[in-house]
């Protein structure tokens, strides 16, 4: 045994138990939990609930979530699932997953689609109504041995239970009561009948028919996640938090020697959030369904998240030297805009740039091909800021996005507020074009894809002298120098 995968609700973590390498492998689905994959398939199949979990508080939360999914490989189910746990791959090419919110069992036929099949333990149809009213048994975790179906029953802290169900029929055949425990996750019963399972609230693993456990950590943790080969097993580890911290504590996984059950490691995970699952990749995982995950190799050669953010940052880096000598000149007094490999600065909607040129000579041409990008997208040529770093004491020539139309119009800030100069608005301007301001002598055009669309004097925007520096501000729009 050496390969580990483990879900959080924030990662898909790849765990080399001999090297102890971590490697988070994919980021961005929401709340990544089951792990499970068909017998001799290469790809992985993965609930997610598509939500924050913490947010599911009382009946109105949980009827809009019903978000969540599962994806095999490069399929995936419809978005119809309430905070989706624990999946297995059956035998017959269906998924049984723990549709948890709805408070039932769920089983997915991804070559029927929008067929599937469901049953609970009783008729409650939500896992609670209220943080007071836990009404549900909050279905958690799911095991298949020969044609029955076990299903861990949480029950928050009303004890829980264990379900029974045939399969693939789905009937209920019974459900025992184990005892006073509560907060139980994940279910294994060995080849000999023994039945295990995670005490999540103690931080141990249990016989579900013994009194004592089997394992302890010796520490107040939250145990969830269990796997196990002939030799060990494995238990993942999460901190205790509230259900908002989840998402960025601090995550372990347990190696024990499945004899003695005496702890042989303890890897740490980092900050990657509460463990969810764990499954054994390359060998038989008697706790899943005993086949090894047959696209182990492609899953190590596939490049991480850390590997495809080095990668990026360094293109990133790369295209800041080519933009650099496009914008030669150009010094960014706020914002943080991102740069295009076409040499365009990107500034998002609720970011906005100013960036300005001083000059060397009174005349001069000012150019900029824009494109506004979202519904209050503006760009304007600015003209002789003084604003020492703030949003203050400039002239601009402003294009702007105001509904279905697209206007002109000239502003100046003197230091207290904005204010349009009269008489000096039109619209109709297009929303993506080469805008340009030709300064000579005291007169300014403005141009518009070579068309001239106004001329003013300096005395009317106040710039009586010279021009001393330009530039352009932006917001929910592309820009880049000409």
């Amino acid at each position: 045994m050496r390969n580990i995968l483990v879900s959080t609700p924030t990662h898909l973590l790849l765990v080399d138990v001999v090297t102890r390498t971590v490697t988070p492998l994919e980021n961005h689905r929401s709340e990544y939990y089951g792990i499970s994959w068909f017998a001799g398939s290469k790809d992985l199949v993965l609930s997610h609930s598509g939500l924050d979990n913490a947010t599911l508080v009382d009946v109105a939360s949980y009827a809009s979530s019903e978000v969540g999914w599962v994806s095999a490989g490069s399929l995936r189910s419809k978005n119809f699932l309430s905070q989706p746990h624990q999946i297995i791959c059956a035998p017959d090419n269906r998924v049984v997953c723990t549709n948890t919110g709805r408070n039932v069992v769920t089983v997915i036929d991804f070559n029927h689609a929008g067929l599937y099949q469901e049953a609970g333990i009783n008729d409650v149809r939500w896992d609670r109504l209220s943080l007071d009213q836990v009404v549900g048994d909050h279905l958690n975790s799911v095991f298949l041995t020969k044609d029955f179906l076990y299903v861990i029953a949480h029950r928050h802290s009303k004890g829980a239970k264990l379900g029974v169900f045939s399969y693939p029929s789905l009937e209920l055949l019974s459900v025992d009561s184990l005892g006073a425990r509560t907060g139980l996750h994940n279910f294994w019963m060995t080849q000999e009948g023994q039945r295990i399972s995670c005490h999540s609230e103690t931080g141990c693993v249990v016989d579900l028919d013994a009194q004592a456990p089997l394992w302890e950590a010796g520490d107040s943790i939250y145990t969830r996640g269990l796997a196990a080969s002939r030799d060990y097993v494995v238990v993942g580890e999460s901190q205790k938090t509230g259900r908002d911290l989840r998402r960025s504590s601090w995550g372990g996984i347990w190696v024990l020697d499945r004899k003695s059950w005496k702890a042989l490691d303890y890897i740490s995970l980092g900050p990657y959030g509460a463990v969810n699952e764990v499954r054994i990749l390359d060998v038989p995982d008697e706790a899943h369904h005993s086949s090894p995950f047959k696209g182990l190799q492609e899953l190590i050669g596939r490049e991480g998240v850390a590997e495809s953010l080095v990668k990026k940052k360094l293109a990133l880096a790369k295209r800041a030297l080519s933009v650099k000598e496009m914008w030669s000149g150009y010094e960014l007094i706020f914002g943080s805009p991102a740069n295009r490999d076409d040499g365009y600065k990107v500034a998002e909607s609720e970011n906005l740039c100013l960036m300005v040129k001083q000059l060397n000579k009174i005349d001069g041409v000012a150019k900029f091909a824009y494109s506004l990008q979202h519904e209050h997208s503006h760009i304007s040529i600015v003209l002789n800021y003084s604003g020492m770093g703030g949003d203050e004491y400039m002239t601009a020539f402003l294009v702007q996005r105001a509904g279905e139309e697209v206007s002109f119009s000239v502003w100046r800030h003197d230091g207290t507020a904005w204010g349009c100069l009269p008489g000096r608005q039109m619209v109709g301007i297009p929303d993506s074009a080469v805008m340009a301001l030709e300064i000579q002598g005291r007169n300014i055009k403005v141009i518009v894809n070579e068309n001239c669309i106004m001329n003013l004097s300096k005395f009317e925007v106040g710039n009586s002298d010279e021009i001393v520096n330009l530039g352009v501000r932006w917001i929910g729009s592309i820009v880049r120098p000409m």
